[in-house]
């Protein structure tokens, strides 16, 4: 199967001009030949420019967005204009195998999270269970498109805005129950799903072992200061943050694993 690669670059602090663009400096390896469309949502110059150079060398696309737009919302856009195969890779991600032949039957494939709680010693808040946006394959495109169109049927969306109009697709999902807010994250893939997890592939051990992520690194000064207000550590996102400013390939392996063992607390079975 062809897969027209797409990279979103969401990213306005300066300092993550390197960490939130690994994935472009990678892509040679995770696809190999073949040439990517940038999608850039920024305001700082720093990282404007420094995309820019990095597209120019290297042959790819480069199309720029107002710093209002939405991860989510770009992919929708995305998926609902696409007739092929596309897959959808977040800046953050650093490639270290082929995975042009990536092959599924399903409308899309990808990696998951577990349910948890937003926050360690918070169990008022839970992130449910829903799917891993750093690489996701989307194989049937406008099939997709379809299914979430007849989700968002089942309720009226009159009293939306023009300039909200499209969010209750692609924005997150909140629910109160019982004294627990429930919150699903945004994406399509995620309200997808959570409709039919008989449509989604999820990723074997062996597709995932071909990416690692760079967590935070479009946005690390905002979630050191988050977790540290928390009083949570935050050498897991400092270690991976230092690798990926220098270019450490080989020192980001794990990431995923370390990730999640710190997520082991908030974990909901």
């Amino acid at each position: 199967m062809d897969w027209l690669p797409h990279v979103v670059i969401k990213a306005e602090h300066d300092a993550c001009v390197k960490t939130a663009t690994t994935a472009l400096r990678t892509l040679h390896v995770g696809f190999p030949d073949q040439k990517a469309t940038v999608h850039l949502i920024s305001q700082s110059q720093t990282i404007i420019k420094y995309v820019k150079e990095l597209c120019v060398a290297k042959g790819h696309k480069l199309i720029q967005y107002g710093g209002n737009v939405r991860g989510a919302q770009l992919n929708y856009k995305l998926v609902k204009n696409s007739r092929e195969p596309l897959v959808l890779i977040r800046g953050t991600v650093v490639f270290y195998e082929d995975m042009s032949g990536y092959n599924t039957k399903k409308i899309f494939g990808g990696d998951t999270l577990p349910t948890r709680y937003m926050f360690k010693g918070n169990d008022k808040v839970v992130i449910m269970s829903g799917v891993e946006k750093s690489v996701v394959f989307v194989a049937q495109p406008q099939k997709l498109c379809a299914e979430v169109n007849c989700v968002t049927s089942l309720w009226s969306a009159d009293h939306e805005g023009p300039n909200e109009r499209g969010t209750q697709k692609w924005g997150q999902q909140w629910v109160v129950k019982d004294g627990i807010a429930y919150e699903q994250e945004s994406g399509i893939f995620n309200l997808m799903y959570h409709w039919d997890k008989s449509q989604f592939s999820k990723f074997t051990k062996t597709i995932a072992a071909k990416y690692e992520t760079v967590f935070a690194g479009n946005n690390f000064p905002d979630m050191v200061e988050i977790l540290e207000k928390n009083g949570e550590q935050t050498d897991h996102i400092i270690k991976y943050i230092d690798c990926a400013l220098n270019d450490d390939w080989d020192g980001i392996k794990g990431a995923k694993e370390v990730f999640l063992d710190n997520l082991k607390d908030t974990v909901i079975k």
